[in-house]
């Protein structure tokens, strides 16, 4: 029996992890996975979740001894490979090893000796899964991984196509929005995976007027770094946060725009009857675009009913067919047809609210784009009316009423060129000028696909809640507003945006923190108090793997969940060694076994409790206890994928 907390649901989990294994290989479009098989229970328990997940015929496993694999490892690795009935292939590291030390000076220090024995193993894992377009499945547990995480904290939101997504809302395959360091544009990618963890330690804020983010000390920032100050031909790079704290500034880039998707049409075709007649007319993108943010500030599409006298009770087309005989003579209509009636008729009018008095500039650029299209209008002080059943369906996109008013999704797949006009027609209705551009909006989906907007033509924003207020009149009147949003965005194009680092601080956090993993660019937009920002996500360098089975699992649980898969006794109850030197055992540098120390890590990282009632449930001295914090607390940067520094 496991200690208390620890007991597992085996078969429970069994099917849980499946299911997860299945979800993330097909979300990838790989065809299967790769498992490095160490004859441990970690890489056993891996490998046959696989097999179970996907079938024997795609699973791959790899076999990679050194010199100082124990041969009985290397037996039990080659009897799963042969119970399982897998594809498998050996390759001996020690001779690449050998080579490269040859190299580097021949010097066997032990831990840059052991470091590369795992690089070599993640090279050759990675060389396989490409190969074959697998993905590979890491076998690290959560009794390891537990020793550093690299993170954002829950306040901290990915963006979404859909809008900003939180801790528990991001799913595997939303779209995000993510920063091309050579082309230097927005590029939409979709989520790899997501990874969220307990978390009892430093974080670092960093925040300005238009930027926060709160990372971990190791997280990987997306920064820009220019000499001259020049950022618009500076390369991106990634930097870790506490490398960032050592520099006078952060500098975070910013889009040059984006290039949309597929080759769109330059022009759109409108059909529509006005006065009995129907057209078809082409309309340049850039004047429909400019029409579309005027409506979307200012628009009303409006759908009613009218009662006008008839000179009969038949339709027009009746009518006409009854009032003339073959040879084309007018017939006298009999009395009952021919008495004058009331008719209602449906009526569809788009109204855009631009008084002459405060919005005329607005009023007379569209005045001047329907008569550039011929399309009948009439003016009121405060409107200007368009009536047409075809405009009427074509703007009703937007939706109907200031709440639900929004961008039609097929506007936003326009490259930023044609989305600049967009802008301008939506700044001419509810835009502003401050200490930069502001736009108004009551519409929560309005103010996400604004964000994006802005985000897809190089103007980064920030959003401003205000909460709903009540106002009385002079004639005693209460007005009740709804709760209403200000995106303030640049007024110029930049290329980076500076946060100060004297500004930024170390801060203790305890809860969850979570980093999505996002191919091929590994960066995503994010949003943490209404401030948008291009930063890096989760790589997991050390662990070399595209997913990560039971990273959640302790190691006690992991072979709890060994022995429910039917593996040999022996590879269950091996003592974990990841045989970097000759004898070497994990708990060589641990402060205990595994299965003490699991039961101080579940009460200090899950139940949340100190150190003492840590050591005591556990039966360990506080100093092992302190240990494992201290240990936690200084290796977090051993899962980042290596930053590439600038």
């Amino acid at each position: 029996m496991a200690p208390n907390g620890l007991d597992l649901d085996a078969p429970l989990e069994t099917e849980r992890i499946s299911e997860f294994i299945r979800r993330t290989v097909a979300g990838a479009g790989a065809e299967g996975a790769v498992v490095g098989l160490s004859g441990g229970i970690d890489s056993a328990v891996v490998g046959a979740l696989c097999v179970r997940a996907l079938g024997k015929g795609r699973v791959f496993g790899l076999l990679l001894p050194s010199d100082h694999t124990p041969k009985e490892d290397m037996n039990d690795a080659q009897s799963l490979v042969k119970s399982w009935g897998i594809r498998s292939a050996i390759v001996r590291i020690s001779p690449i090893l050998d080579s490269l030390l040859s190299v580097l000076g021949n010097e066997k220090v032990r831990m840059p000796y052991a470091n590369l024995q795992a690089r070599i193993r993640m090279s050759i894992l990675y060389f396989y899964a490409n190969k074959m377009n697998y993905l590979v499945a890491g076998t690290g547990d959560r009794s390891e991984n537990l020793l550093g995480y690299f993170c954002y904290d829950e306040k901290t939101r990915v963006v979404t196509k859909q809008g900003p997504k939180g801790i528990g809302e991001l799913k595997t395959d939303d779209v995000v929005f993510s920063f091309d360091p050579t082309t230097k544009k927005v590029k939409e990618s979709k989520v790899d995976g997501v990874f969220v963890f307990d978390y009892n330690g430093e974080m670092v804020n960093f925040r300005s007027r238009n930027a926060d983010i709160m990372v971990t000390p190791n997280h990987r920032m997306l920064v820009v770094s220019s000499s001259t100050g020049d950022y618009q031909y500076a390369k991106p790079v990634f930097r870790p946060a506490q490398e960032c704290l050592r520099r006078k500034y952060t500098v975070v880039p910013i889009p040059a725009g984006w290039d949309g998707v597929g080759d769109l049409p330059a022009e759109f075709q409108v059909t529509f009857s006005q006065k009995h007649v129907v057209r078809a007319i082409s309309v340049r993108m850039e004047d429909l675009l400019f029409v579309f943010g005027l409506f979307i500030g200012d628009g009303c599409a409006v759908k009613g009913t009218t009662v006008v006298p008839a000179r009969s009770g038949l339709t027009r087309g009746e009518y006409q067919a009854q009032v003339r005989d073959t040879k084309g003579r007018f017939l006298a209509l009999s009395p009952q047809v021919s008495r004058p009636r009331m008719r209602a008729y449906d009526t569809y009018e788009t109204d855009f609210a631009l008084p002459n008095y405060t919005k005329d500039d607005a009023r007379q650029r569209l005045i001047r784009i329907l008569e550039k299209y011929e399309i009948s209008y009439s003016l009121t002080r405060d409107l200007v009316r368009i009536p047409s059943k075809g405009l009427f369906d074509l703007f009703s996109q937007c939706g109907f009423g200031a709440r639900q008013k929004h961008i039609p999704p097929w506007i936003l797949e326009y490259p930023s060129n044609y989305l600049t006009f967009l802008l301008h027609g939506l700044r001419a209705s509810d835009g502003s000028k401050g200490k930069g551009e502001v736009y108004c909006t009551s519409s929560s989906r309005l103010k996400d696909d604004f964000v994006q907007l802005c985000v897809k033509i190089g103007r980064m924003p920030k959003v401003r809640t205000r909460a709903p207020r009540t106002s009385r009149l002079k004639s005693g009147k209460i007005i009740r507003s709804s709760e209403s949003y200000e995106i303030i965005y640049a007024r110029k194009v930049k290329r980076g945006r500076t946060i100060r680092n004297s500004n930024a601080k170390k801060v203790h956090y305890e809860g969850k923190v979570w980093c999505p993993s996002v191919p091929p660019f590994e960066n995503m937009l994010v949003e943490r108090n209404g401030n948008y920002v291009f930063c890096g996500n989760t790589k997991f360098g050390d662990g070399g793997a595209d997913f990560l089975p039971i990273v959640h699992l302790y190691k006690t649980q992991t072979r709890q969940l060994g022995a429910h898969l039917g593996l040999p006794r022996r590879v269950v109850d091996k003592p974990a060694s990841p045989q970097l030197w000759p004898g070497q055992r994990a708990s060589d540098e641990l402060p205990a076994e595994y299965d003490r120390l699991d039961v101080a890590l579940h009460r200090l990282f899950d139940l949340k409790t100190g150190v003492d009632e840590a050591a005591a449930d556990a039966g360990l001295p506080r100093s092992a206890v302190r240990k494992a914090l201290e240990m936690h607390r200084k290796s977090a940067h051993k899962r980042a994928l290596p930053p590439s520094l600038g």
